[in-house]
């Protein structure tokens, strides 16, 4: 170990002490501190990662029920009746398609993770920046339209053999509600975005020049290439602006990044320091591999000039596939670095 960070690492582990002692404001102000030091996008990166957390476990858990609420394509009442070997192997392949079920339900995290303390680091590193109101009425949508999910069984349980979704007055809440959650959401999520957009190429920069382009370095330049397409999706969208032409190039830089990785894999045995590194590979791979295509999908029916509908469909699917591969990409990045 490198002996200029044994200083840095007693610190945090006594600042963890102080943390739980309740001198959580003057902690965060010498966290912050100690981020600078290390340069001004590990402070930016750490001021974003409260926000990107609660949009990582409790935003993407709600977007996809949401979706599954919308679509009507969550419940699926012969496979949760049975109880078969053959229909519990179904049912978890049904599941997999929004997202991973293991990981703890956005009800159960919102309270902790995306209260309106999540700007704090942030108010400090950079009073006046935009995503500090955006976050602000993100969580007062979330809020507002808590209730409301909460009269019935949004976040559907696995095993439920009887949804019964809002009627009436309710139903029509939900409208309203969805949308402002919906909008403020999608408003946060752009803001991020570019953040996201300055600071993935110097942390990937940073990464090689520590370690070289290994699993590590692969599964965040993956990363980068699965947002980057998805960014540039809504946002060609959004403009009027995305042809096939200008779609290829994006599936083209996903599809190098996976096959990279992929060899990369293959060709070297795992390290010691990169086992969780390889576990995660090979946790996002499966829905790596049907974000991607999806993206074919839309490309391959834009060119045959299918309808609207079809590539409104397909199109939404795009988006729903990238939040399920987040699904399965944070839960194990927050435990393993």
């Amino acid at each position: 170990m490198n002996p200029k960070w044994l200083i840095p690492i007693a610190l945090t582990l006594g600042l963890a002490l102080l943390g739980l002692a309740g001198a959580s404001k003057q902690v965060a102000q010498v966290q912050l501190w100690l981020d600078k030091r290390d340069g001004s996008e590990t402070a930016k990166a750490s001021a974003l990662a409260p926000i990107i957390d609660c949009m990582n476990r409790v935003d993407r858990d709600w977007r996809l029920f949401y979706y599954g609420y919308t679509h009507q394509q969550w419940y699926r009442p012969s496979i949760f009746d049975e109880q078969t070997y053959e229909s519990l192997v179904q049912m978890d392949r049904v599941l997999k398609e929004f997202g991973d079920h293991d990981e703890a339900q956005g009800r159960e995290l919102q309270n902790d993770i995306c209260a309106q303390r999540i700007t704090g680091k942030l108010e400090r590193l950079e009073p006046d920046s935009p995503l500090i109101n955006a976050a602000g009425r993100y969580v007062l949508a979330l809020q507002d339209v808590t209730p409301l999910t909460n009269s019935f069984d949004f976040y559907q349980r696995l095993g439920q053999s009887r949804f019964q979704p809002p009627q009436g007055q309710a139903a029509q809440a939900m409208v309203l509600k969805g949308d402002a959650y919906m909008s403020a959401s999608t408003e946060l999520r752009k803001r991020l975005a570019r953040e996201d957009v300055r600071l993935r190429p110097a942390q990937l920069t940073l990464l090689q020049a520590r370690f070289g382009q290994d699993i590590h370095w692969h599964l965040l330049n993956y990363m980068v290439a699965a947002r980057a397409a998805v960014d540039e999706l809504e946002q060609g969208a959004y403009l009027a602006t995305l042809t096939p032409e200008t779609l290829a190039p994006l599936i083209d830089a996903v599809q190098l990044a996976s096959m990279q990785g992929k060899d990369y894999v293959r060709l070297h045995p795992g390290k010691p320091r990169d086992e969780f590194a390889n576990y995660l590979w090979h946790t996002i791979a499966p829905s790596a591999d049907a974000y991607l295509q999806a993206l074919q999908a839309l490309q391959k029916h834009w060119h045959e000039h299918a309808t609207p509908q079809q590539l409104s469909d397909d199109f939404a699917l795009v988006t729903h596939r990238y939040d399920v591969l987040l699904s399965f990409y944070n839960k194990p990045a927050r435990s393993t670095f």
